[in-house]
């Protein structure tokens, strides 16, 4: 199974980080986030998807081999089917995953600062 790819995730966030600088260093709305997040999971899954039709990768069937008291074994088969679906959704869950938990860290700790620095200043009038 090829590699779970992460260009389209990095190239959102890429792009929402320049629209909060771009805006002065706003804060940026959850909805905004997750409407990102969404569209970047829904752009690298099918990216992967047609990663996966346009190159599939090979399928290595063996038959039925017969194994001594196993009875019968069949190689791969439906492996490839089962296998494009997990990638796609993984690929997915990746490109929504990647910006959400990027953005959100970066989101809370702005609030925990913008929060800590507001108390400061209180604190220090408060003492002369």
């Amino acid at each position: 199974m090829p590699q779970i790819p992460v260009l389209i995730p990095i190239i959102v966030t890429g792009l929402l980080v320049g629209s909060v600088m771009v805006n002065g260093g706003r804060r940026m709305s959850k909805k905004r986030l997750g409407i990102a997040s969404v569209i970047s999971g829904l752009l690298n899954g099918a990216q992967a998807y047609l990663v996966n039709y346009l190159m599939p990768q090979p399928t290595f069937r063996t038959g039925a081999a017969t194994f001594p008291g196993a009875g019968t074994f069949t190689g791969a088969a439906g492996v490839r089917q089962t296998g494009e679906l997990t990638f796609t959704i993984s690929s997915i869950l990746v490109g929504i995953l990647i910006p959400l938990v990027i953005l959100g860290i970066a989101m809370f700790r702005s609030r925990s600062k913008s929060s800590e620095e507001e108390v400061e200043p209180e604190n220090s009038t408060l003492e002369k």
